[in-house]
Order: C-alpha cells, then structure tokens, then sequence
C-alpha cells in the first residue's frame, strides 16, 4: 500500500494507511477504500478519462510516468505493462506502443486485478499473463497484506516463471510458496494428494513419488488381495496358512491411513522441493528469454497421459487378481464382513 499511503479518499477524504483495503479505477488509477467505492460504479473522475486523465499520489509532481490501474505503480512512458504486477497500462499520449485495453468496467466490489477478470484475454500465454496475488503476512505493525507481483522472488525464483512452470492452479501453489518461504513450515494440506494418491503425483510430475506411492498402496493391499483368494477357495492359497491374514489386514489398514495423511500434510512441500529443483537446473542451462519460458512450460505443467498409464496399471492388476481366482461373491462377502 506504499503507492497510496497518505493520499486521501475521494470520498471519505480520509488518508489511506498502510493496512487500508484499497480497490482503483481501472481506467484512471484513482483509489478507494473499498467500502466507498461508488455504488453506480462510476469512478469520482469518470468526466475526465476521456482527456486522459491519471490519479497520482498527492502532492505529487506530473513527471509523465503512467500510473498502474491495478496497483497504483508509476511507469515509464512507453512501458506495455506495469513493472510491478503486469497489468496492461492504460492509454496515453505517450505510450503509443502501449496495447488498448477494451476494459472499462470498474473493479465493484471483488477487487480483482483486470486480468483476473473472466473477460480479459492475456496477448500471450507464457510472459505477458504475470500471476498476481494478494497474500497475508507479518510486519512490525501486525498483519498486512502483501501484493505479490509477477518479478518478486518466492525462493530466488521470479513468480512469473513459478506460474510457468506450474501451469493449471498457479496461483493456489504459488500462494502456499509465499506461505511455506515466510512461515519456514513444511506442513498444509492437500485434499488432492489425500484422496488420489498416486494420480496426483502422476499429474503433477511427480514421477518418484507418484511410483513410491503406487508400490505403498499396492503393498497395503496384498493381504486383502490374499484374503479374497482365500474366500473363493482360488487353487494358488490351497494350503497355505491363513492365520495371519487378518491381523496383516488390520495393520495394512493403519499403514495405508498413515500413508494417507502424510502424503496429504507433505505434497504441498515436496511439489515446491521438485519445481525449485527443475527451475533452476534450467535457469542454468538456459539464458533468459523465450527459449526459458518455452522450456519452463514443457518441463513443467500437467501429465494427463501419466494418470492414465496408471489408471491402466491399476485396471491390469485388477484383471490378473481375477484372473487369480477371485469370484464377484468373495468381494461381496469382503464388504459385509
């Protein structure tokens, strides 16, 4: 909130101060409090855009820089988009390389940067759509909010090219880096990892973890598997001793819950472990520009054919215990038990 600190609101003429929850006229940079942000959404200088008009902080001199719409930043004239959080700068005399933005809508009550808007477009997908977040964190005078722009570093690594690398859901991970890089705490909680285990490593590329995983799981199910043979009386378990099943179920069963639990506390960690460590192997091998940013999305992103070789695995495993022996009526008497 440095932009705005000790400028007055248009409304209230009461000075922001640093912890103030502030939302800007998308078209002239003029700053509220969002609660006096007008109802009819019409900006105070709504008659004066049309000139050109851009709010700068009081008593502050027109040095013809170009004031960010989203964060109030001032920018050099020329600039395309704002240095700090990579909103698109809006139209002026002398920008003319700047792009146009059709927005002239007004941030309302949500406060969401422009480009989080579902009606704007990013010109291209790698560099010129910079992630953007607000985040939560502790100074000497208590909690503030902290705006995390597109070149601020989360572990060295500009969060620009986290959102890259990361691809789908950048922002959710790239706002659990900033709380792990802040707090030094390895712990959160995946509900993904929790649920679908080895797919979610899978899908994120996770490839040691997501096969450590699969062989876990498959091992905390052998005793069941064994017990289903048992019940269909399958000739592969004819004469073996059966005593110790049981109790082998009931310690898979902890085993597997535990399991659970850790990958689920943990996966946010050794998600941001593994992307740090690939980031920077190509930082090292890759000088900046369009090439890093091409091979930061090739390394990174998704795997959805990985879900699906394993999802084909599990299937096969699945056919060979049937083919084993193990009856429809066996697997119905399991459950009852």
């Amino acid at each position: 909130m440095s932009n705005y600190t000790g400028s007055t609101c248009p409304v209230c003429h009461k000075p922001f101060t640093p912890t103030d929850d502030i939302v800007v006229c998308p078209d002239c940079g003029t700053p509220y409090h969002r609660a006096c942000w007008p109802a009819d959404g019409v900006c105070v200088n709504a008659a004066r855009h049309g000139a050109g008009f851009e709010w700068k902080p009081d008593n502050a001199e027109d040095d013809g820089q170009l004031a960010c719409p989203n964060c109030g930043a001032r920018n050099p004239a020329g600039t395309h988009f704002c240095s700090h959080c990579g909103v698109p700068l809006p139209e002026h005399p002398e920008n003319v390389d700047a792009p146009h933005s059709s927005r002239t809508s007004a941030p309302g009550g949500s406060g969401r940067p422009i480009y989080d808007d579902p009606d704007y477009t990013a010109p291209q997908r790698n560099t010129d759509a910079p992630p953007h977040i607000n985040t939560y964190t502790v100074g000497p005078e208590g909690v503030y909010r902290r705006e995390i722009g597109p070149e601020d570093p989360i572990d060295g690594i500009r969060a620009r090219d986290w959102a890259t690398f990361v691809g789908p859901s950048s922002l959710y991970y790239l706002m659990q880096f900033v709380r792990m890089e802040q707090t030094k705490h390895k712990i959160g909680m995946s509900f993904a990892a929790f649920f679908l285990g080895p797919i979610y490593f899978f899908y994120r590329k996770m490839w040691k973890l997501g096969a450590l995983f699969a062989v876990l799981d498959v091992a905390v199910t052998i005793p069941t598997y064994l017990a289903l043979l048992v019940i269909s009386d399958a000739s592969i378990v004819s004469g073996m001793s059966t005593s110790w099943i049981l109790p082998a179920m009931d310690v898979c069963a902890i085993v597997g819950w535990a399991v659970m639990i850790l990958r689920a506390i943990f996966a946010g960690y050794w998600y941001k472990k593994t992307c740090t460590a690939r980031i920077r192997a190509i930082y090292d091998r890759i000088p900046e520009g369009q090439d890093r940013q091409d091979m930061l999305a090739l390394r990174g992103g998704v795997s959805v054919p990985a879900v699906v070789i394993y999802l084909a695995v599990c299937l096969a495993l699945t056919w060979v215990i049937i083919l084993l022996g193990v009856t429809p009526a066996a697997v119905m008497s399991m459950f009852n038990m």
